[in-house]
C-alpha cells in the first residue's frame, strides 16, 4: 500500500520481539525515537506513542503510535537516509517484531473537539 503524497496521520500498531519487555520500548520511545523524529518539524508535525493495555479483539499489539507527517514520501526519505535517524532505526529493529507492524494511513475528520 502506498500512502498519499500529502499530510497524513499514520497509526502504527506493533508488538515486541519475543523476550523484549514493552517497557524497553517505552524508554526507547521517550529517549530516542520521538525526540529524534520531532527534531525534524518540517516533516514530522506530531508523534504520540501509547502502550496497549488490552485489545478486546485479542489482536496482538504492545504499542500504538500516531504520527502526523507533512508528506509520507518525504518521511520515508528522512527515515531511510538522514544520519540522525540511524539510532531510531537500530532501536526499532532491536525491539519490534517486524511481522506485527501494521500501519493505517488516515486523515483528521474536521470538526469541533469536545
Amino acid at each position: 500500500m502506498t500512502a498519499p503524497s500529502r499530510s497524513v496521520v499514520a497509526v502504527n500498531l506493533f508488538s515486541m520481539l519475543p523476550g523484549v519487555d514493552p517497557a524497553d520500548f517505552e524508554r526507547f520511545s521517550t529517549e530516542v525515537d520521538r525526540p529524534t523524529c520531532m527534531a525534524h518539524p518540517d516533516i514530522v508535525r506530531r508523534f504520540e506513542a501509547f502502550r496497549v493495555d488490552e485489545a478486546p479483539d485479542g489482536a496482538p499489539a504492545d504499542i500504538l503510535e500516531v504520527m502526523e507527517v507533512t508528506d509520507w514520501a518525504d518521511w520515508e526519505v528522512l527515515r531511510d537516509t538522514h544520519p540522525s535517524m540511524k539510532p531510531v532505526i537500530d532501536g526499532f529493529n532491536a525491539l519490534v517484531d517486524p511481522a506485527t507492524v501494521r500501519t493505517y494511513f488516515t486523515h483528521v475528520i474536521p470538526g469541533e473537539l469536545r
